[in-house]
């Protein structure tokens, strides 16, 4: 026999011990491998063979259990070299966007609702990156008197973006003087980007010497504040009793506490999933590729969401490792195709 076969027959186990594993929540021993194999492979030459895969660092086996269960590079080969990822289905695919398209809402309303409903088809936790205005440029800016010394600073990007913020003002400002306002900072500041916008009004105030100066100075100041209290992506987490009722946890409190744990610490989690948003597909962590305690029993799979030729955030699922990755790839793609979609026929406002 060649070692390509000996190679072969390594992986159909290994493939054998993940999807019985991921159906039974329960370690895999040979006996059910032989019976599924339904080949003249004994029980002992698949007990050697699991054998060899744990030698490798495949496979391991829990204390308490003669079986075994996949490690974490285990899945990760699987994954990478030998799971076959079908397209979403026609039917599928009609209800994501059944499900998406009826509402109009802004991007990151629109990411946040596809978030819900990812989770829901899941039964995941539904996760979604959604930009805000601090990433794309100026289109309009509303500037509106709450009060004498409060107003209302409206943030129009590009791409419908909108953000609001409450400013609290030192000087009292008129409603005429609001009008001034407004029609100055669309003049002068349409089309440039929010992250330059603050150090450009800082120029313009270095060179400023006329009735320009108070003008430039009162929006520097306003936008200064709404911009401070704008995040930079905001983040979307839905569907976490999904994950408590696997077996993973519901079996096990410390697991579910350091799950609990994870899952609050959501800057750490962000921080992991933005350095995954590209335009190169779904991307998959498994275990402590994630990053985050709390989280090594957990995996997630993620898409980017683009706008135009642009990557604007991301949506995706995160759950157990033991979880079907064909079945969540292909769901959680098509949900990026959906919401991609959606953006670049202008549904999403």
């Amino acid at each position: 026999m060649s070692v390509t076969d000996l190679e072969k027959r390594k992986h159909k186990i290994l493939e054998l011990v993940i999807e019985l594993y991921v159906s039974t929540a329960e370690p895999v021993g040979s006996q059910f491998v032989s019976r599924k194999l339904r080949s003249s492979l004994s029980p002992a030459t698949i007990r050697h063979i699991m054998a060899e895969l744990e030698a490798d660092g495949l496979l391991e086996h829990p204390h308490t259990s003669a079986g075994r269960v996949p490690t974490d590079q285990g899945y990760r080969f699987y994954v990478d070299t030998m799971m076959e990822t079908p397209s979403i289905g026609p039917e599928q695919r009609e209800q994501i966007a059944r499900r998406i398209q009826p509402v109009e809402l802004d991007v990151d309303q629109l990411l946040a609702h596809a978030c819900t409903v990812l989770s829901e088809m899941s039964q995941q936790v539904g996760f979604a990156v959604a930009p805000t205005v601090k990433q794309s440029t100026v289109k309009q800016i509303e500037i509106v008197p709450l009060g004498v010394r409060k107003i209302l600073c409206v943030l129009v990007a590009n791409e419908e973006m909108i953000a609001s913020h409450v400013v609290e003002i030192a000087e009292p400002m008129s409603r005429d003087e609001a009008v001034a306002l407004a029609r100055f900072v669309n003049t002068e500041l349409v089309g440039i980007s929010f992250s330059d916008l603050l150090d450009s009004l800082e120029r313009r105030m270095l060179t400023e010497r006329d009735s320009l100066y108070h003008l430039v100075k009162r929006s520097l100041d306003i936008l200064q504040h709404a911009l401070s209290t704008e995040p930079e992506e905001r983040f979307f987490l839905e569907g976490a009793k999904y994950v408590f009722s696997q077996p993973e946890f519901s079996r096990n409190p410390q697991q579910a506490f350091e799950l609990l744990k994870g899952l609050d610490a959501e800057d750490l989690l962000l921080q992991r999933i933005r350095q995954d948003i590209t335009a190169d597909g779904v991307r998959v962590r498994i275990g402590r590729e994630v990053q985050v305690p709390g989280l090594e029993g957990c995996s997630y799979l993620m898409a980017p969401v683009t706008l135009g030729e642009e990557v604007v955030g991301g949506i995706g699922i995160l759950g157990p490792k033991r979880m079907d990755y064909p079945q969540m790839r292909s769901l959680v793609e098509g949900m990026g195709q959906c919401v991609t979609e959606v953006l670049a026929h202008g549904n999403a406002r």
